[in-house]
């Protein structure tokens, strides 16, 4: 296991993302178990209704982590809430998380994409490597113009 400052964290959904002021972060890579992920932050607990609820419907959230400098770009996570513990005007919560990357979440739509397109076999396989290297813009992408 490989242990980590947690520096910023966010929850994103959809169009919004919630930014949430880190009193303090760890994040511990379960390298060896291949479980992936533990998050622990300390917030405000003005946000405890929040935590409680994702925590209640184990609301699948998709978070961002910057790990170790403010100045890193931030590590992609998809995490539910395993615990919530309230502190004096702040609280603990505890998140089990699993990495993943924008080459996953492209590489994803790329094949979902062909597959709409009817592609199957060979030509699946041809098609798709051949896009995955040229990263073409996919069609349900919006132009930021």
């Amino acid at each position: 296991m490989k242990t980590f400052k947690a520096v910023r964290f966010q929850i994103v959904d959809g169009e919004q993302i919630t930014e949430y002021e880190l009193l303090d972060g760890i994040i511990i890579n379960k390298e060896n178990s291949g479980t992936g992920w533990l998050l622990e932050i300390l917030i405000s607990d003005i946000h405890y209704e929040q935590m409680k609820e994702y925590y209640d419907k184990q609301t699948l959230l998709d978070t961002r982590v910057v790990i170790t400098r403010p100045s890193n770009d931030p590590a992609l996570f998809d995490a539910t809430i395993k615990y919530i513990e309230r502190l004096d005007e702040q609280i603990s919560v505890v998140f089990e998380c699993h990495i993943y990357t924008l080459r996953q979440v492209y590489a994803e739509r790329l094949l979902e994409q062909l597959i709409d397109e009817g592609l199957s076999g060979d030509e699946l396989k041809t098609s798709f490597n051949r896009l995955m290297q040229s990263k073409p813009k996919l069609k349900d992408e919006k132009s930021n113009i």
